[in-house]
């Protein structure tokens, strides 16, 4: 799957491929909309769509990001970069 997964990244960042980015979209969200759930449950309940929006808003530019010759999971990054995002976002949002 991580490979499939590197294909698509490939793409999306080469070609800028829509389709590419979609499936991109299905297959690594839930693993952010787990860490919104995390982030939110107890200290931010009512954060939880603004941090969905925020979140699917930045995606492209995330998914930009990722280098696959680092060869760091796929998992990691993303729960690592969105954390610090969203910890940008709840700091902002007072």
């Amino acid at each position: 799957m991580e490979a499939k997964l590197d294909q698509y990244i490939q793409r999306y960042q080469h070609e800028k491929d829509k389709e590419a980015l979609q499936y991109l979209k299905e297959q690594c969200w839930p693993i952010v909309e787990g860490l919104i759930i995390e982030l939110t449950k107890e200290k931010y309940p009512e954060k939880d769509d603004l941090l969905r929006e925020k979140g699917m808003k930045r995606f492209p530019f995330i998914m930009s990001k990722y280098q696959v010759e680092v060869q760091l999971p796929i998992e990691t990054f993303l729960r690592n970069t969105y954390r610090f995002y969203f910890q940008q976002v709840l700091r902002k949002q007072g």
